[in-house]
């Protein structure tokens, strides 16, 4: 071809057709100009493919990962439940048995005033994401606010629970004092009555409801966020 252009254009100059040449010319140079642009446009259909395809992976790795956080954050919720449920007995229990006939319920849910619930999760995906660099592939900025109020949440529950987990340390001595594990033995029935030991436990009771309204709100939460991604996946 570039054989062709160059004995074309040797003719036209030896037939002294200036005009004509340089109408070759122009249309020579509009030709390699429009190559040149359609290189580009490929080049850049081809990044732009690559960079779609790798949003879209991106956000299946997301929903594998927020799945796995749904089931976690599910079982620290019933197991939370099914011990505030307990604390709310031996509150009642404190409150209501004057004859204290139930003292065999309460010293065994005394013992169980070390259980909590934790979600150990301070890496959200949203860190995860900015410290990759990865945060710029996520077009839709719905789900950037999302990612970024759910690692808020993570951060507050796992605030709440490292604040029950040090309560609990402050309790275990009393539990110890009061009680003989092995064999088990009531040693002070009436601590266990007192008003000091049912603040202690009506105080794992506020927690217990915090951290209850919390998961709630991040289950939620990662419900709406799974849909928006799941929307995405072409």
């Amino acid at each position: 071809m570039m054989k062709l252009f160059r004995k074309v254009r040797q003719q036209m100059l030896s037939e002294s057709k200036l005009r004509k040449y340089l109408v070759y010319t122009v249309g020579e140079i509009i030709l390699v100009v429009i190559g040149i642009l359609i290189a580009v446009s490929i080049n850049n259909w081809k990044q732009s493919k690559d960079l779609e395809q790798i949003e879209q992976n991106l956000y299946k790795d997301l929903i594998q990962e927020l799945n796995t956080d749904l089931d976690e954050i599910k079982g620290n919720r019933d197991y939370n439940n099914k011990y505030l449920s307990r604390y709310n007995r031996a509150s009642e229990i404190i409150i209501n048995d004057l004859q204290k006939q139930q003292i065999d319920t309460l010293a065994i849910i005394a013992t169980e005033l070390t259980n909590f619930s934790d979600f150990k999760n301070e890496e959200s995906s949203y860190n995860k994401l900015a410290a990759s660099g990865k945060l710029e592939l996520i077009v839709n900025k719905e789900i950037l606010l999302q990612l970024q109020n759910l690692s808020i949440l993570y951060n507050y529950i796992n605030r709440l629970e490292k604040n029950q987990e040090q309560f609990m340390y402050s309790i275990v001595p009393k539990i110890s004092k009061y009680l003989r594990i092995k064999p088990f033995q009531i040693m002070y029935p009436d601590e266990l009555y007192d008003y000091k030991f049912q603040n202690d436990i009506e105080i794992l009771i506020k927690i217990g409801l915090e951290k209850d309204g919390l998961y709630k709100e991040i289950e939620k939460d990662m419900l709406n966020l799974i849909g928006l991604l799941e929307n995405e996946i072409g």
